[in-house]
């Protein structure tokens, strides 16, 4: 096996992932099948999550949170809300690192808030930084890094000055040649910019590169932005095993920079243009992903998780909205593994990180050779548990298929769901039909297999009934389902809905300015053009839509919209509960902060959720102690229990026992 270097090793690639995005629940998986590939060359490579480094930094000095919290002065409802969140995490840190860091026992708080308070404590030390800043172009972007370059880190945010940090001892550690920067989220595009920026002044003869998924949608326009070509040597608009191991042979003067594939040089690089060879490298080719040098083991997940993909694009790729699946459809861009290939990457990680689930995570697998992939894995003797992401194709109407997946380890399967209006499902060239729906959510679930839906928005020109019938599917289904995302359609560059808008009822806005879903996503999430709809729903009524479905839906399996419920598992209602004592993550308002009088609002801070009690149904005891005053004030007792925001107080106090008035 390839040895990974150790401190004070030069390097030839330093593989970077730098911050800002959600994608922290296992390895973003650029970094391990780009190590894997070149250490198998022979390459010494150190690859780092700088993402979810940030996090591990604050878990380890907490006060750094406190002193964020503290530097923004003010007394409103935000700045309280800051400062509480600060004392939370303080008062359960023990807690939250023993889950996140070790996969430890956590205690009172439990896994699931452990991860959520881990979440909303990095939230809270990059608001208002450098980090999670929003543009309005990519000029204004490329500016805004320039300045943020030439200041120093800590004049950016106290987490700008930790990245600055971390990027520093990486170089001194590590020292490399070539330093690679995925790029895998609109939101990590600044970050990676400053960093290379830096990079660049610490380091002026290292050789800078950037690639992923944001890089192959706009190479074109990030090629012409002024800062990054006065940084950056070259753009890698395909995937950048071969790219990366040739140019690493041009650099040793065995073969000329014109035999290097897939790259854009800027002129830095001394070869200004387009790379006219293609990439011969196939997915096939590929060995299984390495992830020695990463911490597998204190990622931001309830359970240790690892992750491979089974594919290149996406074998189905005719989805109207899907940038990434429509560039497979061009002849031989969609790339296969074998099943011996998708088994034998499942038994290396588990051998290699010990990890119990394994996450598949194409844009849209194939999940008839998963299936016999997960059986071969299981005929080797390795028993683990895996989860996919797929459309509500027709095989998942076979119940007989459903019992083998499951059998073979299935987990969970994630999906789109873009309504059931059969029309419009067509019209965006989805592939399936509406009618198999309900079968599908019965045989999967029927199967044991947990089900979690990303609802969108804004399909096309939907009209009211088909948002209300496919509204009902989800109120019908919600004992049933998880719901991941709520997000608009955003046309991104390279789609099909980009090309031709015209095709499908609508115009876009190419003048340069971004549109994303800040209401919906972290940190707006897919980013692309402004869309119109002719005789459509306009994008204020659309989100207002979605609202609906977070307002109305309560998913009865996990969800990461809503907390946890009993009440939708079980219509029949809880008990109405006379007492009930928040939780201590959860923290009441104080009066002069809330608007409306004669109410009690308490905060969840774990799920950031607000709830509101009338005073003259709940009376609130110096303790914190929560009891009913009338039979409504029982059942908004019993809804906190419900969404685990309180628990259940054994003893009635004599307060309680006043005759309650009916309501």
């Amino acid at each position: 096996m390839p040895r990974v270097p150790v401190d004070g090793d030069p390097v030839d690639v330093l593989l970077l992932f730098p911050p800002q995005t959600e994608a922290r629940f296992f390895p973003y998986l650029s970094l391990p099948y780009l190590t894997g590939h070149l250490r198998r060359r022979g390459r010494r490579v150190h690859q780092a999550d700088l993402n979810i480094a940030l996090l591990h930094e604050l878990l380890r000095d907490p006060g750094m949170l406190e002193d964020a919290a503290r530097a923004e002065v003010g007394d409103g409802m935000s700045d309280w809300y800051r400062r509480e969140m600060a004392r939370a995490v303080h008062r359960h840190i023990h807690e939250v690192r023993a889950q996140v860091m070790r996969k430890t026992s956590p205690g009172e708080l439990g896994a699931a808030r452990s991860v959520r308070l881990a979440r909303q404590a990095l939230e809270l030390f990059v608001r208002n930084t450098f980090l999670t800043s929003a543009w309005r172009d990519l000029d204004e972007l490329d500016s805004a890094v320039r300045r943020a370059a030439d200041l120093p880190p800590a004049a950016s945010g106290s987490a700008v000055e930790v990245l600055h940090r971390l990027v520093d001892q990486l170089l001194a550690r590590h020292p490399p040649r070539v330093v690679g920067l995925s790029v895998a989220f609109f939101s990590q595009l600044g970050p990676a910019l400053l960093i290379a920026a830096w990079i660049r002044r610490l380091r002026p003869r290292t050789r800078i590169c950037l690639g992923g998924q944001q890089v192959m949608l706009r190479d074109t326009d990030l090629a012409n932005l002024p800062g990054l070509r006065r940084t950056v040597d070259a753009l890698c608009w395909t995937a950048g095993e071969e790219p990366l191991e040739r140019w690493l042979d041009a650099l040793d003067g065995t073969i000329p920079s014109t035999a290097v594939p897939g790259m854009t040089w800027l002129p830095r690089s001394g070869a200004a243009g387009r790379s006219r060879r293609p990439p011969a490298l196939r997915f096939r080719d590929l060995g299984p992903p390495d992830h020695g040098g990463l911490p597998v083991r204190s990622y931001l997940n309830e359970g240790m998780e690892v992750a491979i993909i089974s594919c290149v694009g996406c074998y189905w790729g005719r989805c109207a909205f899907c940038a990434y699946g429509n560039r497979s459809l061009p002849p031989g861009r969609y790339q296969q593994a074998t099943v011996r290939q998708v088994a034998d990457a499942v038994e290396t990680v588990v051998r290699d990180t010990g990890t119990r689930f394994v996450a598949i995570v194409d844009e849209n697998t194939n999940l008839r050779l998963v299936s016999k992939a997960m059986r071969a894995v299981r005929e080797r003797g390795v028993r683990v548990r895996f989860g996919v992401r797929s459309r509500l194709e027709s095989s998942l109407a076979d119940p007989a298929f459903c019992r083998t997946l499951a059998e073979a380890g299935c987990a969970m399967i994630a999906v789109g769901y873009e309504g059931n209006s059969q029309r419009l499902l067509d019209l965006m060239d989805r592939g399936v039909r509406a009618a198999d729906y309900q079968r599908i959510v019965d045989n999967v679930t029927g199967a044991g297999i947990t089900l979690r839906f990303s609802v969108m928005g804004h399909v096309l020109d939907e009209r009211p009934e088909e948002f209300e019938e496919s509204l009902r599917f989800l109120v019908a289904n919600e004992r049933h389902i998880g719901i991941d995302a709520l997000e608009l359609l955003v046309p991104e560059p390279g789609s099909r809905l980009a090309q031709s808008p015209e095709r499908f009822g609508v115009s876009l806005d190419t003048s340069g300015r971004l549109a994303g879903n800040p209401e919906l996503s972290y940190l707006a999430g897919r980013v692309g053009y402004p869309l119109a709809v002719h005789g459509g729903p306009t994008r204020t009524e659309a989100l207002a839509r979605l609202e609906r479905v977070f307002q109305v839906v309560r998913p009865g399996r996990v969800s990461t919209v809503h907390p946890p419920s009993r009440r939708a598992a079980d219509r029949g209602g809880s008990h109405p509960a006379d007492a009930a004592r928040p939780h201590p993550w959860v923290r009441t308002v104080p009066a002069r902060l809330d608007a409306v009088p004669d109410r009690i609002l308490v905060a969840d801070l774990v799920w950031e959720q607000f709830y509101a009690l009338p005073r003259r149904d709940i009376e609130q005891h110096p303790d914190g102690l929560l009891t009913a005053r009338t039979a409504r004030g029982q059942r908004l007792l019993a809804r906190l229990v419900d969404v685990s925001a309180a628990e259940p107080y054994p003893v009635v106090p004599a307060a309680a026992q006043r005759t309650r008035r009916s309501t």
